[in-house]
């Protein structure tokens, strides 16, 4: 199977996620603050890069950002639940070449985000590349973004605080007072 193709149904799978009993699992199991966490996918090198990686994609503003939500938590385990061997195995030859090009270009091995960012800003949302190191990236960088920004909707603060979920199937007021509650969803004015 062709790499490009393997992370791309990496993203692909990750767009079909379900709300499993393993998946919540998953999700709660990623919200600790628990100091002895330990990866089951990344090393902690890879971890900490892809860290950085998706701190740049959502960094800290008025909302809380990829690092302070551990989404890198719930990417790790996420991963390791859903891969199979070989695409785990393809997943983290990416993420190696990946940093290993970066370092080559940049001549340092003290990567930071600043690092990070440069190479989104230069190589996402653009497809007119000739060289096969730089298609790389950009397709690897794409489907990072895509993991990282599903990894962040997902996440229990992101879900209740930004985007408003309710779980279905919610508390039911049929003679509710619209002006008590608030409009929400698609409720006609």
């Amino acid at each position: 199977m062709d790499r490009r193709k393997a992370i791309k149904n990496i993203g692909l799978s990750f767009g079909t996620i379900t709300l499993s009993s393993s998946v919540v699992s998953i999700i709660q199991g990623c919200q600790t603050s628990d100091s002895t966490w330990t990866p089951k996918f990344f090393n902690d090198y890879q971890l900490l890069n892809l860290e950085l990686i998706m701190e740049s994609i959502i960094p800290e503003t008025d909302t809380p950002g990829a690092i302070s939500l551990k989404i890198v938590r719930f990417t790790d385990s996420y991963l390791n639940a859903i891969l199979n061997k070989n695409d785990k195995e393809i997943a983290l030859k990416d993420l190696n070449k990946f940093l290993s090009l970066v370092k080559k270009e940049t001549n340092s091995d003290n990567l930071n985000s600043e690092i990070f960012s440069q190479y989104l800003s230069k190589y996402l949302d653009k497809s007119n590349f000739e060289n096969e190191n730089e298609k790389f990236i950009s397709s690897f960088l794409e489907n990072i973004r895509n993991l990282t920004v599903r990894s962040y909707r997902v996440n229990e603060y992101v879900m209740y605080n930004i985007l408003n979920y309710r779980p279905v199937p919610g508390k039911y007021d049929g003679c509710a007072d619209l002006n008590e509650f608030g409009i929400q969803g698609s409720v006609p004015t």
